[in-house]
């Protein structure tokens, strides 16, 4: 049994209450009786308000002054220590005010604004790790419809399948399948999810004549294991790196899986950890290719969650974390984690009004 916490700790999750993550996470984080967790959401209703010590309706992080000032009020007025973030969009915005944060005495659990910068973006992700001789997917990315079809075209050559994604983003939101010829009858043998398509069906959907909204990320549908891989670093070493498979997802979310001891992934992880100095708690995504080797798809730079299913096999990654922030010593080692162990998620309930 790890050691409680001495300190009475007050974390503020500033936005994703409603997010299906939050509750595992919420759940490891309560672990600890002297902490305190508080919740923020721009969804007045999200559930998370019915399981938080406190909640608080926020702005978008997209409104970098309204979103900061909030924060700062809740900071203020509820005591908080650590500010540990769940979700992609306030990354951003939160590496880029870190340090004044902490001089404000509030401690912000994410990686720096350049590392944030590259894990954030899938291309700039591929273009780092292929760099370091890392293998990634064969990839492309396209800023609008002329570039698409062109890039679909050549890289159709030889393969069945492609895959799109946009650069920024996370989920499933914006994921499409490219073949060439649709098999008839297929949507009748598959759950609601992503329907592949052909090239000159994409490109009504994708329509237009200016550019994306967002840049999309063009690569080889990967056949093989999928794996998330979740982390915890400081400045670039790592000191928990845990793969497990994907084995079933729903809307992106891995609802079944496996805890992998797959070295050769495990070195992949350790060397990208280390050349983007990332801080905190990391989620790594990879697909083994046709031969077995795992491709990166993307990096997280947060809590992942799934990571929760961690705690089933010895390690809680989010009381790591904020241990971590707060200078103390961990309270698990990888000594500890039960490989092997399987695990499956499901849905709950809770009343929000």
């Amino acid at each position: 049994m790890s050691e409680e916490s001495n300190q009475a700790i007050t974390i503020f999750i500033p936005s994703g209450a409603g997010a299906p993550g939050f509750a595992g996470i919420l759940r490891c984080l309560q672990e600890e009786p002297r902490w305190r967790v508080l919740a923020g959401d721009m969804n007045a209703n999200a559930y998370g308000k019915a399981l938080a010590d406190g909640f608080f309706l926020m702005p978008s992080s997209d409104d970098e002054v309204a979103y900061l000032s909030a924060i700062r009020k809740v900071c203020l007025e509820e005591s908080v220590d650590v500010i540990l973030p769940i979700t992609t969009r306030e990354l951003g915005v939160l590496a880029r005010h870190k340090d004044t944060l902490a001089a404000e005495g509030v401690r912000v659990v994410v990686s720096g604004s350049t590392s944030i910068d590259i894990a954030n973006d899938k291309g700039k992700s591929a273009d780092f790790a292929q760099k370091l001789g890392l293998p990634v997917p064969r990839f492309k990315v396209v800023r609008d419809l002329e570039e698409f079809q062109t890039c679909v075209v050549d890289m159709q050559l030889g393969v069945d399948k492609l895959c799109f994604k946009p650069v920024l983003g996370n989920g499933s939101r914006g994921f499409g399948i490219v073949v060439k010829e649709v098999v008839a009858g297929e949507f009748l043998q598959a759950k609601a999810g992503v329907l592949p398509m052909t090239l000159a069906e994409w490109s009504q959907r994708l329509g237009g004549d200016g550019l994306f909204e967002v840049p999309l990320m063009i690569c080889d549908f990967l056949p093989g294991i999928e794996y998330s891989v979740d982390m915890l670093c400081s400045g670039g070493k790592t000191l928990f790196c845990v793969p497990r498979t994907r084995d079933k997802m729903i809307g992106g979310i891995s609802v079944a899986g496996r805890l992998d001891r797959n070295f050769g992934l495990i070195a992949f992880c350790i060397q990208l950890a280390q050349a983007l100095e990332l801080d905190g708690p990391i989620g790594m995504q990879w697909r083994e290719d046709s031969e077995g080797t795992p491709r990166l798809l993307e990096i997280n730079p947060r809590l992942q969650g799934t990571t929760s299913a961690l705690a089933l096999a010895g390690i809680n990654l989010p009381v790591q974390a904020v241990r971590l922030a707060m200078g103390e010593a961990l309270s698990s080692s990888s000594a500890d984690v039960a490989w092997g162990k399987r695990f499956v998620r499901f849905w709950d309930e809770r009343v929000t009004e």
